[in-house]
């Protein structure tokens, strides 16, 4: 595919940032208020911009009749579904703050974060009451008044039904002068590496800089028809929305990601624009070529080998990477006009309104070719994790932020990837703390020590494999591997239940015996699945 790039400067994308989120949903509905916004095709919702606005700034008069202001925590545990981007253009455009959860927490992982993020007020889907109701320590200021229940009949239980929201007066449809780029307006919660997940404090030019950079990215490709398959209350989701009403695109939106029928979506609803699983590539030769011809310019993110390559020739689509976390937004990009970074493997060039340094360990820059750290500066970072003092100082140089990634940069000036320095697993997208599953395993009456660790897997990047100790007297067959695993599915999420379950004698320690050595523990292994129970094909590998 042959474009005409162009990459405006800096300045000039400074010039085209609204002054809030409010400010840019007000001029997208006013360009294209009769077009489809977003459609919802399995529940068969759809919504155009001038719909849209109306039911956001409903709801948005709702949560201020209910006692909302700006600053107010507000958290998100839903599915994807019409109501949650309703609910997060409500929520910015009274400049509350919200707390997107994932829906598939258990009871233990809500009522930490709602009591973390000192939540005001919480809409959550019915499907996920269960966990709300198993939680043992539900927040005081979490009354059933503030508690708004969607897609449930019953309207004679204690909380509000998402229904009585949208039956307010609408607020004006002119933005509020009080809300601006610095205000925060997001805390979305990412795995660390010492236990549960912290909350970063995202604010409203971190998402106006990300959706501009994104389009940026993509050298003057104006998406019409995007796919967001991937659960919205992520980082991804949410950009990848934010992006394409940026370019007055409609968004086609599943109730649940299915690599199955993805490319079935891509030809139903002429695709132009989404982020392709890198899954999705296995067998793509044998996929007919009109199923991805619609296909302009894709993420391409943990792609490897040929993988990329084969994409782009199969549907005559460009495919790109682009290097980021929740904490810092868009930090690298692979041009459109550049494919020899992108066959080269790099994560990419330094992106618009980044700056990066590669240092070693005493926070020294490292030379052209050698492998540090990637630190990142500049506006539309995280304003910090929320009342985690520690954690802010550890992540925080002055400017700049400590991402963790180990990089080495090329004479081309692209940066490669190597590793990570953090004690991290990155199972299908999702950044998993090996801590928090550890934590969890040793709780287990007869673990006496447990070790996490990741293990390479062509399908979703990486699969959770964790080595335990048992107590003195116990052994595999009296606390065996699928007792082991159903302990941790009834206390964590699924995607954190470890995959690979191997026993061990004893674990090599540190210096001092305080922590095992995992190094040691995996040097050698040519292949980390060998010698482990394997919980998804219900095997001793």
């Amino acid at each position: 595919m042959n474009w005409t790039v162009h990459y405006p400067n800096e300045e000039a994308l400074e010039t085209l940032l609204p002054r809030s989120l409010g400010h840019m949903f007000y001029e997208c509905v006013l360009r294209t208020p009769d077009q489809v916004a977003f459609d919802f095709f399995d529940h068969d919702q759809r919504l155009t911009y001038s719909e849209l606005s109306d039911h956001v700034r409903r709801v948005a008069a709702s949560l201020r009749r209910m006692g909302a202001r700006k600053g107010t925590h507000i958290a998100i545990v839903m599915p994807n579904r019409i109501e949650f981007p309703v609910l997060w253009f409500a929520i910015t455009w009274i400049g509350a703050v919200s707390v997107q959860l994932n829906p598939k927490y258990t009871g233990g992982e809500l009522g930490y974060a709602l009591n973390d993020a000192d939540v005001d007020f919480l809409v959550i889907d019915e499907t996920c009451l269960a966990a709300f109701d198993s939680m043992s320590k539900r927040p005081a200021r979490l009354t059933d008044a503030s508690i708004v229940v969607i897609g449930t009949a019953d309207s004679s239980g204690p909380f509000r039904q998402w229904q009585t929201l949208l039956d307010s007066e609408p607020l004006d449809d002119c933005p509020s002068e009080h809300i601006s780029q610095g205000d925060l307006t997001s805390i979305l919660y990412t795995s660390g590496t010492t236990g549960f997940p912290k909350g970063c404090m995202l604010g409203h030019r971190y998402w106006l800089q990300l959706a501009r950079s994104t389009l940026f990215c993509q050298g003057g490709h104006h998406p019409q028809n995007v796919l967001i398959y991937e659960p919205m209350f992520y980082m991804q989701g949410n950009f990848i929305m934010l992006t394409a009403m940026l370019a007055n695109a409609t968004i086609f939106c599943p109730s649940r990601p299915s690599i199955a029928k993805f490319l079935g979506w891509v030809e139903t609803f002429a695709i132009d624009y989404c982020a392709y699983p890198a899954p999705a590539v296995v067998g793509i030769e044998d996929v007919p070529t009109e199923k991805g011809r619609s296909l302009q310019w894709v993420h391409a993110w943990y792609f490897h080998g040929d993988a990329l390559e084969r994409l782009e020739s199969r549907f005559d689509v460009v495919a790109r990477d682009v290097y980021g976390m929740t904490e810092n937004g868009c930090c690298l990009y692979v041009p459109v006009d550049r494919p020899d970074i992108a066959a080269s493997g790099a994560m990419g060039i330094v992106a618009p309104w980044r700056e990066v340094r590669l240092v070693d360990g005493d926070g020294n820059d490292v030379p052209e070719g050698s492998v540090g750290e990637l630190w990142t500066a500049g506006p539309g970072h995280l304003h910090g994790y929320y009342r985690k003092p520690d954690a802010n100082a550890d992540a925080f140089r002055g400017k700049w932020f400590r991402t963790g990634d180990l990089m080495r940069r090329d004479a081309a000036g692209a940066y490669h990837l190597i590793g990570r320095i953090k004690d991290m697993v990155k199972r299908s997208g999702e950044n998993i703390s090996a801590a928090e599953v550890e934590h969890c395993l040793c709780k287990m009456p007869g673990v006496m020590m447990a070790a996490v660790v990741p293990v390479p897997d062509e399908l979703r990047g990486e699969e959770i494999k964790a080595y335990v100790r048992l107590e003195e007297g116990m052994d595999s067959k009296g606390l065996p591997p699928s007792q082991i695993l159903e302990y941790c599915a009834q206390r964590i999420a699924s995607f954190k239940v470890p995959r690979y379950l191997a026993y061990v004698e004893a674990f090599p320690m540190t210096a001092g015996n305080d922590k095992i050595a995992k190094p040691r523990l995996i040097a050698g292994v040519t292949d980390l699945a060998l010698d482990a129970f394997d919980r998804i094909d219900q095997v001793w590998r």
